[in-house]
């Protein structure tokens, strides 16, 4: 009897991720970006109670914690990692799956990655993975396949989910001649976005044909910032536009050198990428498609869309309602139209769009960027509108009683 040939290395990794689409055709997946915990024992718990409220709405197939999971300038090196329970408690206590895309926050003198990483495998429900080595490379770079309702896992995938780990934040446990922490670079590394190209053109071929996917990555790439120089239309891109986006590879002193740009060429050569989401720039959540020329780009987007989450963590800057990003993937429209929408802390929605052709160039509602209350209030203009009927009414009123 010949020897068994031995699992392909994507099958065995399909085989450990039981992600499959609902038998409706639906995978929805919940975004928790900039969740700071350490800060303050009163700050997680609220943090806490934003995540479970959003969970007890939306019901998720997979949660995705898109960076700075722990602030971790605010802890001591023999407590650092054990926040990493804190975090994922909402999601332990209601057994839902998740993965990481840590930030830049999550490596500190006395916070480490690998602390973290090595803390997140005890729980079974953790998909996050690292499946690029090396000093530069950073932890979480990997991918997750996302197979059709009820299909075995030795079938094609219907869905492509991609990690990377833009890194930032300060080498653990290491300081210079003066005491003071080192740096790290804060952009996806050249070795990944090699590992990332090829695996997906093997994936290409392994499979016969692009598989439409998704990348996470904690912070954003200079195209959020060169549109962001055009102008994030209210009505065309909805959403908070409230500070400079801080890409890959900036420094407000010293600037920056385009060290993304090895990254951008890979997301516009990745066939049947969808979209990019990202956090870090806690004051801003809407989307944009990129399908012109940009300012200060020698690159010409090709339709992607890319994403903002929303501040999820009661720890870190920021003054807006917390909330996180919903993504819908639909297996009838999976490259053609994808729903997205932030769920606030107190259960509104907002932002809700169809990620499709015409975005961008269809029009939404005004997100209510004057309160931090969490409802999506009506726009300024309509706002006029209502206070003028309000005061019309109450002129004939007393019209009429007089």
């Amino acid at each position: 009897m010949p020897a068994q040939k031995p699992m392909p290395a994507y099958q065995r990794r399909a085989a450990k991720s039981p992600l499959q689409f609902n038998a409706n055709g639906t995978f929805q997946i919940s975004v928790f970006s900039d969740l700071h915990f350490a800060e303050d024992e009163a700050k997680d718990n609220k943090t806490q109670n934003v995540m479970s409220n959003i969970l007890s709405i939306e019901e998720p197939q997979l949660v995705v914690l898109n960076g700075d999971l722990i602030s971790g300038e605010a802890t001591q090196a023999s407590n650092s990692s054990a926040y990493l329970d804190r975090v994922v408690a909402p999601l332990v206590d209601r057994s839902l799956l998740w993965a990481s895309a840590y930030g830049n926050h999550d490596s500190e003198i006395n916070l480490d990655p690998e602390d973290i990483f090595r803390r997140e495998k005890n729980y079974t429900n953790s998909l996050t993975q690292k499946m690029v080595s090396g000093p530069t490379a950073g932890i979480t770079n990997y991918y997750l396949p996302i197979f059709e309702h009820g299909a075995s896992n030795n079938t094609d995938p219907a869905f492509i989910l991609w990690f990377l780990d833009s890194q930032g934040g300060h080498y653990p446990k290491t300081a210079d001649y003066n005491g003071t922490s080192v740096p790290r670079q804060d952009w996806v590394d050249e070795s990944v976005v090699e590992w990332f190209t090829k695996t997906n053109t093997k994936l290409v071929s392994t499979y016969g044909k692009p598989i439409p996917s998704l990348a996470f990555v904690h912070i954003p790439v200079f195209p959020m910032r060169a549109f962001q120089v055009t102008g994030v239309s209210p009505t065309s891109e909805p959403g908070i536009n409230n500070e400079r986006v801080q890409q890959q590879g900036y420094a407000s002193q010293g600037g920056y050198d385009a060290q993304d740009y090895p990254l951008i060429r890979a997301i516009l050569n990745t066939t049947g990428l969808v979209a990019t989401f990202s956090g870090h720039d806690h004051d801003n959540d809407w989307c944009f498609k990129w399908n012109s020329q940009l300012p200060e780009l020698n690159f010409t987007g090709n339709g992607v869309n890319m994403c903002y989450g929303r501040h999820t963590g009661y720890g870190g800057y920021g003054d807006w309602a917390r909330g996180g990003r919903q993504i819908l993937l639909d297996q009838q429209s999976l490259e053609s139209d994808m729903r997205s929408w932030v769920r606030l802390e107190d259960g509104s929605i907002s932002g809700n769009v169809h990620l499709n052709a015409t975005y961008g160039r269809d029009r939404y509602r005004l997100v209510d960027r004057n309160t931090t209350s969490g409802q999506e209030g009506l726009g300024p203009q309509y706002l006029n509108l209502v206070y003028l009927w309000v005061f019309m009414f109450s002129l004939f009123m007393s019209t009429v009683r007089s």
